[in-house]
């Protein structure tokens, strides 16, 4: 009987233990649950940040389209007016070999306002006669020169339609470093690293809250079993007088000791004890 008595305690500190620990797993089982949960927001959050920042990508990559194209093309125009400049160079470098001219037609047109302006305040007429001389001199030479002069202002007009045009192209170009130099590309690349390194990290937590729920289950179905043997050990106990007494006697003394060690407790710091501490102390030493 006493060897009965002994295998139920043995199963009743097994169950103890079993509930420690099952207790224990759980806790940790829970805990990487929460740890994952946690990462999965995190992560989503991410993913949410990185949706935003591709939108935006995208837009920019529309406009940094847009922007290339009409760079392009101010510099295909360029191109083409530098074609154009240099054919009418060309013709007139012909001009001015034809006409034999050794004088800018601009120039002298110049020269012809500025001896108008003179005769108009000039008071001595033969000096006016000799200013209107140089002017008629200088009407017939630019008479001569006037396809020159046509040639010279068009290649003037494609001059400055080609710094227009290159302006115009600087300023695209501007934009387009402008976009480039943005720092989204690189929080997006930062972000995608990071939801990576977090993936990893979530599956790790993933698989040890795994690792405990199977450790959990197994340690439930152990404790399911041992609590089935100690109701059969309930059942024959309730049938036997004898093992209910040495289960009580055994259930006091247990009691007892505890009493007598919480006493001990209170001597050992020195605080005062009670009548009820005194009569715990003494029926432990009976």
């Amino acid at each position: 009987m006493s060897a009965d008595l002994e295998d139920y305690k043995q199963l009743q500190s097994s169950i103890s233990e079993l509930r420690t620990r099952l207790h224990d797993v759980n806790e940790k089982k829970e805990e990487w649950f929460k740890k994952k949960e946690d990462l999965k927001k995190e992560i989503n959050d991410l993913i949410k940040d990185i949706k935003e920042i591709k939108s935006e990508k995208d837009k920019k990559n529309i406009e940094l389209h847009e922007l290339k194209k009409q760079r392009d093309n101010y510099n295909d125009q360029v191109q083409e007016l530098i074609s154009k400049i240099k054919k009418i160079n060309k013709e007139k470098v012909k001009s001015v070999k034809k006409y034999n001219v050794k004088v800018d037609p601009s120039r002298i047109q110049e020269k012809i306002n500025e001896l108008e302006k003179k005769v108009e305040i000039e008071v001595n007429f033969e000096k006016e006669k000799k200013l209107m001389l140089e002017i008629n001199k200088l009407k017939k030479t630019y008479g001569e020169t006037s396809e020159i002069k046509e040639i010279a202002d068009k290649a003037s007009g494609i001059d400055k339609e080609i710094k227009e045009a290159r302006k115009k192209a600087d300023e695209f170009h501007k934009k387009i470093q402008g976009i480039i130099k943005d720092s989204t590309y690189d929080n997006f690349m930062d972000l995608s690293n990071k939801i990576t390194e977090l993936k990893k990290v979530q599956e790790d937590a993933f698989q040890k809250f795994i690792d405990h729920k199977n450790e959990y289950s197994k340690l439930n179905m152990e404790l399911k079993t041992r609590l089935d043997e100690v109701n059969l050990f309930k059942d024959e106990i309730n049938k036997n007088k004898d093992l209910q007494k040495q289960l009580h006697n055994d259930k006091q003394r247990r009691m007892l000791k505890e009493q007598s060690k919480q006493v001990e407790e209170k001597i050992k710091s020195k605080k005062k004890l009670t009548t009820e501490d005194i009569l715990k102390f003494q029926g432990s030493e009976e």
